[in-house]
């Protein structure tokens, strides 16, 4: 039904009609590139890690476990109500997590294990599974393996209003990824970092991707994955103490009410995955732990 008013936010809570839930993910080890995009549902923590691991190149759903939880209200309409975020540095005088741009999104559909070796080769995808909320989504590319080399590839896909034998714009990856999780497309050149892969003219989304195929060689793995983006907002600072001299603590958590801060709240299908990417604009993301809060309301 969603909300009318204030009022109704106000009776909705009330009444029992909303839910709040914690997570917490670590960044791995290895150093991120700054200024790319982070697939934080690919670190450890709760909830699990999301390796986008089963068999290469057959479609398969995000599971659901692997999402930040939220309860299914199938006899409602279920709305993000707030989202609060903190970066804790990786130590005292860590600051490369100042500033962090981040997208919530819902992960629909992966394509796993894609070979940004096999230069010139069209690599058929199985879409046996579809996609199981909305009617298309953005696509993200994420490493799933070091890689070395700037490669290029296109995919074919099934656009939004299900034409089939769509070509993605042609997509620089980048040149050295030390780790999964990170995303592999830097632009239209090989300059730059963008979190999406460019569409055919016109285009507004992607139901399904028939095929992948690289003209250059790109040094790894990667896996394609179809996401609904829901929200975007800014981290602008992390949070530390200092160790030695004065004591101090900097940085404080970042909360984001949709009533407040948001044109409107999303709204949140049933069976929804929800997980975020994040932009590490000043340096690497490698070992900082993110932690948060998701609060939603329904109606």
């Amino acid at each position: 039904m969603g909300f009318g008013n204030v009022r109704e936010y106000a009776a909705a809570e009330e009444a029992g009609q909303s839910w709040i839930t914690g997570f917490r993910k670590l960044v791995a080890s290895p150093a991120t590139v700054t200024s790319n995009w982070l697939d934080l549902t690919y670190s450890g923590g709760s909830p699990p890690a999301n390796f986008y691991a089963s068999e290469p190149l057959v479609a398969a759903a995000v599971e659901s476990d692997k999402g930040i939880y939220v309860p299914t209200v199938s006899t409602a309409d279920q709305y993000l109500h707030r989202l609060t975020l903190m970066a804790l540095a990786a130590s005292a005088t860590t600051t490369s997590a100042n500033n962090t741009p981040f997208m919530l999104m819902d992960y629909l559909l992966y394509y796993p294990f894609i070979d940004t070796d096999a230069a010139g080769e069209e690599q058929l995808l199985d879409n046996t599974v579809t996609i199981p909320r909305y009617d298309a989504g953005q696509v993200i590319a994420i490493a799933q393996s070091a890689s070395s080399a700037v490669g290029q590839f296109t995919m074919s896909y099934t656009n939004q209003d299900g034409t089939a034998g769509r070509t993605s714009q042609n997509t620089f990856t980048l040149a050295t990824i030390t780790g999964g999780g990170q995303s592999l497309i830097s632009n239209a050149s090989a300059a730059g970092t963008l979190p999406f892969v460019g569409l055919q003219t016109g285009d507004t989304g992607v139901k399904s991707i028939e095929s992948v195929t690289f003209s250059v060689a790109g040094g790894g793995l990667v896996c394609l994955v179809i996401v609904k983006p829901l929200m975007r907002g800014i981290m602008p600072q992390v949070s530390r103490r200092t160790t030695s001299s004065n004591l101090e603590s900097y940085g404080s958590a970042t909360q984001y009410d949709m009533i407040l801060h948001q044109a409107r709240a999303p709204k949140l299908e049933d069976g929804a995955v929800l997980g975020l990417m994040l932009r590490g604009d000043g340096g690497s993301l490698a070992t900082t732990n993110f932690v948060g809060i998701l609060e939603t309301m329904w109606n």
